[in-house]
């Protein structure tokens, strides 16, 4: 724990150990403040791992005489009526025989504490507050007393709990403060000085409000201040009782009552700190007399609690040297590697060298795309199980209406989650619920959009009337196979090209959904155990593209109009592969020559030149085994008009055969089509596009505005980077001088 719940009074050092303890407990607190002042807006606080105590509590419970007693004097800070809006963070420092103190404000501008008479100070602050308005900031003013009766300390003030609001704009003021407070409390680094006014424990608000974000109260201690107005109520029954909250603390919760000076008029009759004193005098002797056991002697009285927290802050700060020394390390080293990146890119962005930067950065970018589809381990970006991904893609189809709803789902189920049923049980889809990026996603796509073309019907029934108006008359009646074929053209085509184009948007939607990937894959590389497989230049490459929007928009733009090219000629190929199968179905409809798994392989292993001759003469036949039934059946048509209706039912079974032929067909065909006319080019092609991607001028434009920011960054950085080194070199400066951390 941070903070044990008894406090032993450690024994006085001689003189000069003395001495020198005093002396480095004040370089302690001023490195730590002064590295705090330095960094405060620059880094992220949470992240930080400097300690600093912050005071919370409600309005009018005493907080600011709580900090008055820890500061040795009387002041007020705010003016006006809506009290502190922003937080005043207090660097206490104890001076011997400086009287009187010596009050300072840090100049953020100049990183510097300028002094100034204690009145200006209470107006520079009170200034801070009311410029504010209604309105709050996590800006804080920073102000340093130095004096003779000042506690080696430093405390966040933050501003009160607002318990009534009389107004709709006093209300939306008090819950900007609760949100700033919240903030300030949640931070691991802070430890809370809850001040409660002295009463029943079960009533403690803020004490319930820090529960919430410290519910072993690990980082909270609890001061019940204004305890002389609840003197009465202390007898000789419940007064150690009431110390330990009569159960409504926890046990090992840090907590101390105190009585502060109060007086009537303007100025405090003897000096504050005698009667500061007196009021610590007043506490012990009272609740000594009315009972209190020995053992709470320690948690009674400001003095007890200024030793306290002088004694903690000391013992927090040396402990916080070393993961604070560790943290600006790393820092640096982060802020260095953004010096460098801030660097190269700016000079790949220049005037004359935008053009061949973009288009390098999209060569890398696509050779990373072919790295991802071919399987990467490091790349866990946008990985979707099957069901996920189909839900994404429906609500893309809905969202930009590139297919009918007949085209995106099938027909034969009543609803969507029905189909994705049928897959992760009947069907038992490879991978269905394996979340899934690259090439193992495209891999398991093939079998859904397998699966999916095979749900084409010819949705159609045929006539007598459609039968005979086939037909026709002329001076060469049509024959049975010609009305087949144009029959099927009525509407067969248009049935397997919806499924082919849900097949063809699919497949476009998947590599669109890949950039974001692939980025986050050459970002991954570096310190992945895939590191040593790849070029350097890769996660180079994916910094810059990530911190240019205009760069990535640029190559994200040329991706996509691959994808649509290539989706269009992958489309113009089945549409014309369909067209000459449904022309003459019967003439480049062919079975397969593959023989059946049967019986033994001596013919196979040795075979003669007669029995290969037999061979290919029986693969052959077998080619046109399928050409043939259908011309048998097409044979037993009856021509006769009166036998009309038997006609028609003999067409409609040969055109539902052919189609469900054809529809096979494509179905076995789809993953290898679609790997060869769509992956394979833009596997192979997406380089040279990038090659030859061109800028516009309003990119160009962007550009310019990019170089802008990039030179504003970069004087940022460097001056993070110096703050960094300073800290660095005075912290370690410190630890070798006067030690601490280990």
């Amino acid at each position: 724990r941070l903070f044990s719940r008894a406090v032993v009074p450690p024994t006085r050092p001689a003189s000069m150990a003395d001495g020198l303890a005093d002396k480095r407990k004040k370089l302690l607190l001023n490195l730590i403040s002064e590295v705090k002042a330095r960094l405060h807006g620059k880094v992220d606080s949470l992240s930080f791992p400097i300690p600093q105590f912050i005071v919370v509590g409600k309005q009018s419970v005493g907080k600011s005489r709580l900090i008055e007693g820890l500061a040795g004097e009387p002041f007020n800070f705010v003016s006006g009526t809506l009290g502190s809006r922003r937080p005043t963070v207090l660097e206490l420092r104890n001076v011997p025989g400086l009287v009187p103190s010596r009050w300072s404000v840090y100049d953020e501008e100049r990183q510097v504490w300028n002094a100034y008479p204690v009145q200006q100070v209470m107006q520079l602050v009170g200034q801070a507050h009311e410029k504010l308005g209604t309105n709050v900031s996590e800006v804080p003013i920073r102000v340093k007393v130095e004096g003779a009766d000042t506690v080696d300390l430093g405390l966040v003030d933050l501003p009160g709990f607002r318990a009534y609001a009389k107004d709709p704009m006093m209300q939306e003021l008090c819950m900007k403060i609760e949100k700033l407070v919240h903030k300030f409390m949640q931070d691991e680094n802070n430890v809370m000085l809850c001040v409660e006014e002295a009463g029943d424990a079960a009533g403690f608000a803020t004490l319930g409000k820090c529960k919430q974000v410290d519910p072993s109260y690990r980082r909270t201690i609890l001061i019940r201040n204004k305890l002389d107005k609840y003197y009465d109520d202390l007898t000789a029954d419940n007064i150690n009782k009431w110390i330990e909250g009569f159960g409504d603390l926890p046990n090992d919760l840090v907590r101390y009552a105190v009585s502060l000076p109060h007086w009537n008029g303007p100025e405090p009759p003897k000096p504050f700190s005698q009667m500061r004193t007196e009021c610590a005098e007043r506490d012990t002797r009272t609740l000594a007399g009315k009972g209190m056991s020995q053992k709470y002697i320690q948690t009674i009285g400001i003095d007890n609690f200024r030793f306290y927290m002088e004694v903690k802050t000391q013992q927090l700060f040396a402990d916080a040297l070393t993961p604070m020394l560790s943290r600006l390390k790393a820092m640096k080293e982060d802020y260095e590697s953004r010096c460098v990146l801030v660097k190269q890119e700016s000079e790949t962005i220049c005037e004359n060298n935008i053009l061949h930067a973009t288009r390098q950065a999209g060569i890398c970018f696509a050779q990373s795309f072919n790295y991802l589809m071919e399987g990467a381990l490091s790349s866990e970006t946008n990985r979707k199980t099957m069901e996920e991904e189909l839900r994404a893609f429906h609500d893309y189809v809905k969202r930009t209406g590139v297919l009918k709803e007949s085209e995106a789902t099938a027909t034969t189920f009543p609803d969507f989650d029905s189909y994705i049923e049928y897959l992760r049980d009947t069907v038992q889809l490879p991978g269905m619920d394996v979340q899934l990026n690259g090439g193992a996603q495209f891999k398991r796509l093939m079998y859904e959009v397998e699966v999916f073309t095979r749900f084409a019907g010819l949705g159609h029934k045929f006539r007598r009337e459609d039968v005979i108006q086939a037909r026709g008359s002329a001076l060469h009646e049509a024959t049975w196979q010609n009305v087949i074929v144009l029959l099927m053209m009525h509407s067969g085509p248009s049935q397997m090209k919806e499924k082919t184009k849900y097949v063809g948007e699919r497949i476009k939607w998947f590599f669109t959904e890949q950039k974001e990937c692939t980025l986050q894959f050459m970002l991954a590389i570096k310190n992945s155990p895939e590191e040593h497989m790849y070029s350097q230049r890769i996660n180079n490459q994916a910094k810059v593209i990530d911190r240019n929007e205009t760069m990535k928009s640029c190559i994200y733009q040329a991706f996509d109009e691959t994808c649509q090219r290539h989706q269009k000629a992958f489309m113009q190929m089945w549409n014309d592969w369909m067209n000459s199968m449904f022309t003459s179905p019967l003439k480049l409809l062919k079975a397969g020559s593959m023989p059946k798994i049967a019986g033994g392989y001596e013919s196979e292993i040795a075979p003669t030149f007669q029995t290969t001759k037999l061979r290919i003469e029986n693969e052959r036949k077998g080619r046109d085994g399928l050409q043939n039934t259908l011309q048998r059946q097409i044979a037993l048509i009856p021509s006769d008009d009166g036998l009309a209706n038997e006609a028609v039912d003999m067409v409609q079974k040969i055109i539902e055969q052919t189609f469900g032929r054809i529809r096979s067909a494509v179905s076995d065909q789809m993953e290898l089509y679609s790997k060869s006319f769509f992956l394979l080019p833009m596997l192979r092609r997406l380089e040279g596009d990038m090659a030859k991607l061109e800028l516009a001028d309003e990119d160009k434009m962007r550009y310019r505005a990019r170089k802008t920011v990039l030179v504003e960054e970069e004087k940022r950085s460097t001056g993070i980077l110096a703050d960094l080194n300073w800290c660095i070199d005075a912290v370690q400066k410190f630890r070798i001088t006067l030690g601490g951390g280990d």
